[in-house]
């Protein structure tokens, strides 16, 4: 068996997009929050990963993209819960999640809509979504550097929105 120090981390995006001074974000409805994101393909950048990935769950252009920071998180033992999961447990020791902000630019139909597309738009106060974040403590270990990673970016991107009023 491979030792898991070994492996490498897959690279990954999420991104806190605003229309409307609201956060872009779907309430999964299993307790947790869906941001725009997801694995970088090995052809692009990180930047034209979250720019894609946005686009295909969302059918949003996204502007003024800002990188907020990366956060590399380890995958325990008990994290892989679906297929597509367990597959990716094999090959990656973790993900390197690199998170971004910006606005959105406009919607476009999304004709390659595929699995994982939202279908509508959503939208939630960034306040609202930190505190939804906040309610589901104590986290998980598996999970727990993830979700603080989500708390301080929205914070730091509340408090820029606040500046710019």
């Amino acid at each position: 068996m491979k030792n898991r120090n070994d492996l490498p981390f897959r690279r990954n995006c999420e991104g806190y997009f605003l229309i409307d001074g609201k956060l872009l974000v779907k309430d999964s409805g299993k307790g947790f929050l869906i941001f725009p994101g997801g694995g970088i393909d090995e052809s692009e950048t990180i930047e034209e990963g979250m720019t894609r990935e946005t686009k295909e769950e969302t059918g949003a252009n996204i502007k003024n993209l800002k990188k907020l920071g990366t956060v590399k998180i380890i995958w325990n033992d008990n994290w892989a819960k679906t297929d597509k999961q367990k597959i990716r447990f094999d090959k990656f020791k973790g993900d390197e999640m690199h998170f971004f902000a910006g606005d959105i630019d406009c919607f476009v139909e999304n004709e390659d809509a595929e699995e994982d597309f939202w279908g509508e738009q959503h939208s939630m106060n960034i306040k609202e979504a930190i505190k939804f974040i906040e309610n589901s403590k104590p986290f998980d270990s598996g999970i727990k550097e993830y979700r603080e990673a989500q708390i301080e970016f929205l914070i730091l991107l509340d408090q820029e929105l606040k500046k710019k009023l």
